[in-house]
């Protein structure tokens, strides 16, 4: 399976640092994965020693695994203090926090709640607040907070840290691709075949990204993956890295410049242009030359 293969190496990547990790075949041991309900895999648990497991959900990267862990090891919702709270603040990428005031006892079960969902992706910090209930979320890899001080919605918290846990710049899958579809503002795409190629554009074009996020998304695509989702953006594919941009609402596609270099510079300078009218939509026609540069299109 192309997801065992993909895990593999980074799994193999914290063995040796981390003490009492294995696997398990479970196409020759299915009445263990039977057992621990696991009904598709590769899956990831995490058993405590007291006969309780956590289930991971998240990124199948070795940095997430081994958050998760150190996640792991600590209580679902940290009980904190004035002289605490700062410094569990960048205790992980995502962290919420909830300041309550005794009053508002049920805004306190509803964050030990929301706390068991998500715990295998978050860490979740309380402390008592003579003042007025707030909940914040930080999201220390994007470096953005979310302040919540209205929590009479049903769905307050569950929308802040939906919030707070989306990255700047998300992976594109056929999974999310509806909802990206669907949320209104343009998608600026960046294809590329390895991970580590895609995590370099992510931290270099944050900044861009959190310049344009009221209007764009800026998503990356698995080139090797979702090479089919290239040709429909103006790319051709496997001439990888490549980006386009594109207004769903609008059906108009921008596709940027073959060969030319992709840099926050350059891309904040096409969507620019986009803006002001100077590039053209793609006529979805295959271009021969787009290495002219987008002030020929």
């Amino acid at each position: 399976m192309r997801w065992s293969h993909t895990l593999e190496p980074e799994w193999l990547s914290i063995t040796n640092l981390h003490k009492g990790l294995m696997s398990i075949d479970c196409s020759a041991n299915s009445a263990l994965c039977n057992e621990f309900d696991i009904i598709s895999y590769p899956a990831l648990r995490y058993f405590d020693g007291h006969g309780h497991t956590k289930p991971y959900r998240g990124p199948r990267k070795a940095s997430a695994m081994t958050a998760f862990l150190k996640r792991a090891h600590r209580p679902t919702v940290t009980i904190l203090d004035d002289e605490k709270t700062p410094s569990f603040q960048s205790i992980d990428e995502t962290v919420l926090i909830a300041h309550v005031n005794s009053r508002d006892e049920h805004i306190t079960n509803a964050f030990r709640d929301i706390a068991s969902q998500f715990e295998d992706r978050v860490s979740f910090g309380l402390e008592d607040t003579k003042g007025v209930t707030t909940v914040e979320c930080y999201n220390n890899r994007d470096e953005q907070k979310f302040t919540l001080s209205d929590l009479s919605a049903v769905d307050a918290l569950s929308n802040v840290l939906k919030s707070c846990m989306a990255p700047l710049i998300g992976e594109f899958t056929r999974a999310n691709e509806l909802e990206y579809l669907q949320s209104g503002k343009s998608l600026v795409f960046f294809f590329a075949t390895s991970s580590s190629e895609r995590e370099a554009y992510v931290n270099k074009m944050r900044p861009v990204a959190k310049m344009y996020k009221e209007y764009l998304n800026f998503v990356t695509v698995d080139g090797d993956e979702y090479a089919e989702f290239a040709e429909p953006l103006g790319l051709t594919a496997g001439a990888f890295p490549a980006l386009s941009v594109q207004n769903p609402r609008m059906g108009q596609t921008f596709p940027y410049p073959e060969g030319a270099d992709i840099t926050p510079e350059t891309v904040g300078a096409f969507v620019m242009d986009i803006v002001q009218g100077k590039v053209k939509p793609w006529d979805g026609q295959r271009r021969q030359d787009r290495a002219r540069g987008h002030d020929e299109l």
